[in-house]
């Protein structure tokens, strides 16, 4: 075999012009080193950002909190009201229990007759 075989077939080929492509791109387009004023600027950039960014999240959570809280207060009242709800709750079941007896106790009747 060769010591150095070449490769053949379609991923050569892309890669060939892979190549060919990235030779032939204008000088500007290649890396640039930044400068450090220039890096600077971005950093700020980047910490203005995320300062923002973070103003906004306190600002939110703030709200979520006092929402939550204010939540927690209703929570609280519809707790006192529960016994009622119940009692409620109680009276209407029985009444219903009390019209079914009726109820089947009429078609008991009539399958009587």
């Amino acid at each position: 075999g060769e010591a150095c075989p070449t490769d053949s077939g379609f991923i050569a080929d892309q890669d060939r012009a892979t190549i060919a492509k990235s030779s032939s791109l204008p000088r500007d387009s290649a890396l640039r080193v930044t400068s450090p004023a220039a890096k600077e600027g971005s950093i700020q950039q980047t910490l203005n950002e995320l300062t923002d960014f973070c103003t906004s999240l306190q600002r939110q959570h703030l709200e979520l909190l006092a929402k939550f809280q204010a939540q927690e207060g209703k929570e609280v009242m519809v707790e006192s009201d529960t016994p009622k709800k119940k009692k409620l709750q109680e009276q209407i079941d029985a009444q219903v229990a009390r019209e079914l007896e009726e109820q089947q106790e009429r078609e008991d009747m009539r399958m009587n007759e």
